[in-house]
């Protein structure tokens, strides 16, 4: 019976800590080019990465310091492009965030809780 109320408490600690992971992010690069120096960032954080090649994408998790968008600025052949905050995540709950390089190197964001 001993054991029972430990994987009973255990199962508890887990389902409460679940429900406040970190919001996660993934950038897709779906233009023709890689892009390099790309820094996203957002309230309380900022993700540096140094290439993301055509096609491909880079997820990661971040701690804001409080509810907030993302922005994205990187290098694509001889320009610099630097997008306004878009999209919205919270600190807790598990919020995801998609931003995509666009072909034209537009950035677009979606969010989901």
């Amino acid at each position: 019976m001993r054991h029972g109320w430990f994987l009973i408490a255990g199962l508890t600690c887990l389902s409460f800590t679940g429900c406040s992971r970190s919001p996660r992010i993934t950038v897709r690069n779906q233009s023709s080019q890689t892009v390099s120096n790309l820094v996203v960032s957002g309230t309380g954080f900022t993700e540096r990465l140094d290439r993301l090649a055509s096609g491909a994408e880079h997820t990661f998790r971040v701690r804001p310091s409080g509810e907030s968008g993302v922005s994205l600025g990187f290098d694509a052949g001889n320009q610099h492009v630097q997008s306004s905050a878009d999209g919205y995540l919270e600190a807790s709950g598990g919020s995801r965030i998609q931003a995509t390089i666009g072909t034209n190197l537009t950035v677009s964001v979606e969010s989901a809780p």
